[in-house]
Protein backbone atom coordinates (compact mmCIF):
# COMPACT_ATOMS: atom_id res chain seq x y z
CA UNK A 1 0.00 0.00 0.00
CA UNK A 2 1.35 3.42 -0.91
CA UNK A 3 1.94 5.88 1.89
CA UNK A 4 -0.83 8.20 0.63
CA UNK A 5 -3.55 5.56 0.95
CA UNK A 6 -2.11 4.31 4.23
CA UNK A 7 -2.04 7.85 5.63
CA UNK A 8 -5.72 8.36 4.76
CA UNK A 9 -6.78 5.01 6.24
CA UNK A 10 -4.58 5.50 9.31
CA UNK A 11 -5.93 9.00 9.89
CA UNK A 12 -9.51 7.80 9.57
CA UNK A 13 -8.82 4.89 11.95
CA UNK A 14 -7.32 7.19 14.60
CA UNK A 15 -10.27 9.57 14.18
CA UNK A 16 -12.81 6.73 14.51
CA UNK A 17 -11.15 5.33 17.62
CA UNK A 18 -11.00 8.79 19.22
CA UNK A 19 -14.59 9.57 18.31
CA UNK A 20 -15.85 6.31 19.81
CA UNK A 21 -13.87 6.94 23.00
CA UNK A 22 -15.35 10.45 23.33
CA UNK A 23 -18.85 9.21 22.50
CA UNK A 24 -18.86 6.64 25.30
CA UNK A 25 -16.50 8.18 27.87
CA UNK A 26 -16.30 11.85 26.88
CA UNK A 27 -18.16 13.09 29.95
CA UNK A 28 -15.45 11.47 32.09
CA UNK A 29 -12.63 12.77 29.91
CA UNK A 30 -13.71 16.41 29.46
CA UNK A 31 -14.33 17.32 33.10
CA UNK A 32 -14.72 21.08 33.16
CA UNK A 33 -13.79 21.44 36.82
CA UNK A 34 -10.56 19.43 36.44
CA UNK A 35 -8.07 21.85 34.91
CA UNK A 36 -5.15 19.45 35.41
CA UNK A 37 -6.91 16.75 33.41
CA UNK A 38 -7.79 19.19 30.63
CA UNK A 39 -4.23 20.51 30.50
CA UNK A 40 -2.96 16.93 30.40
CA UNK A 41 -5.23 16.18 27.44
CA UNK A 42 -3.85 19.09 25.48
CA UNK A 43 -0.20 18.52 26.40
CA UNK A 44 -0.41 14.73 26.19
CA UNK A 45 -1.61 14.89 22.60
CA UNK A 46 1.72 16.34 21.46
CA UNK A 47 4.02 13.33 22.09
CA UNK A 48 1.32 10.84 21.04
CA UNK A 49 0.77 12.58 17.70
CA UNK A 50 4.50 13.02 17.19
CA UNK A 51 5.13 9.31 17.72
CA UNK A 52 2.22 8.26 15.50
CA UNK A 53 3.37 10.51 12.66
CA UNK A 54 7.00 9.47 13.07
CA UNK A 55 5.95 5.82 12.93
CA UNK A 56 4.25 6.41 9.56
CA UNK A 57 7.28 8.35 8.31
CA UNK A 58 9.61 5.53 9.30
CA UNK A 59 7.33 2.77 8.00
CA UNK A 60 7.38 4.31 4.53
CA UNK A 61 10.83 5.94 4.81
CA UNK A 62 9.36 9.33 3.96
CA UNK A 63 11.44 12.42 3.56
CA UNK A 64 10.89 16.09 2.80
CA UNK A 65 7.55 17.02 1.29
CA UNK A 66 6.25 13.44 1.54
CA UNK A 67 6.11 13.88 5.33
CA UNK A 68 4.02 17.01 4.97
CA UNK A 69 1.69 15.33 2.46
CA UNK A 70 1.37 12.31 4.74
CA UNK A 71 0.32 14.38 7.76
CA UNK A 72 -2.14 16.37 5.65
CA UNK A 73 -3.65 13.11 4.45
CA UNK A 74 -3.76 11.78 8.03
CA UNK A 75 -5.58 14.88 9.22
CA UNK A 76 -8.01 15.32 6.31
CA UNK A 77 -10.48 12.46 6.96
CA UNK A 78 -10.90 13.38 10.62
CA UNK A 79 -11.28 17.08 9.85
CA UNK A 80 -14.08 16.38 7.40
CA UNK A 81 -15.78 13.90 9.73
CA UNK A 82 -15.43 16.19 12.75
CA UNK A 83 -17.28 18.97 10.94
CA UNK A 84 -20.26 16.61 10.83
CA UNK A 85 -19.78 15.26 14.36
CA UNK A 86 -19.44 18.67 15.99
CA UNK A 87 -22.36 20.08 14.01
CA UNK A 88 -24.57 17.23 15.27
CA UNK A 89 -22.85 16.94 18.63
CA UNK A 90 -26.03 16.20 20.55
CA UNK A 91 -26.55 13.05 18.48
CA UNK A 92 -22.92 11.93 18.18
CA UNK A 93 -21.87 12.86 21.73
CA UNK A 94 -25.11 12.69 23.75
CA UNK A 95 -23.34 12.49 27.13
CA UNK A 96 -21.45 15.77 26.63
CA UNK A 97 -22.85 19.06 27.80
CA UNK A 98 -22.58 22.06 25.50
CA UNK A 99 -19.65 23.35 27.57
CA UNK A 100 -17.88 19.99 27.30
CA UNK A 101 -18.50 19.97 23.56
CA UNK A 102 -16.80 23.37 23.25
CA UNK A 103 -13.74 22.08 25.13
CA UNK A 104 -13.73 18.92 23.02
CA UNK A 105 -13.96 20.96 19.81
CA UNK A 106 -11.03 23.15 20.89
CA UNK A 107 -9.04 20.01 21.70
CA UNK A 108 -9.86 18.61 18.25
CA UNK A 109 -8.58 21.80 16.60
CA UNK A 110 -5.45 21.56 18.76
CA UNK A 111 -4.89 17.94 17.65
CA UNK A 112 -5.10 18.82 13.96
CA UNK A 113 -2.81 21.81 14.46
CA UNK A 114 -0.22 19.67 16.22
CA UNK A 115 -0.22 16.90 13.62
CA UNK A 116 0.07 19.37 10.75
CA UNK A 117 2.91 21.20 12.53
CA UNK A 118 4.70 17.88 13.08
CA UNK A 119 4.52 17.23 9.36
CA UNK A 120 5.68 20.74 8.53
CA UNK A 121 8.60 20.72 10.96
CA UNK A 122 9.68 17.18 10.08
CA UNK A 123 9.47 17.94 6.35
CA UNK A 124 12.06 20.67 6.84
CA UNK A 125 14.45 18.51 8.88
CA UNK A 126 16.99 16.17 7.32
CA UNK A 127 16.60 13.43 9.95
CA UNK A 128 13.59 11.22 10.64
Amino acid sequence: MKYQKFSLVFGFSVWLMGTLIVRYWGDSIFQLENNLLLLSLFLGAVPVLYLLAKWVFMRYQLSGDAKLRSTALMAAPGMVCDVICINWHSVVFPALSLEQTVIMASWVIWVYTVVLLVGFIKSMSKSA
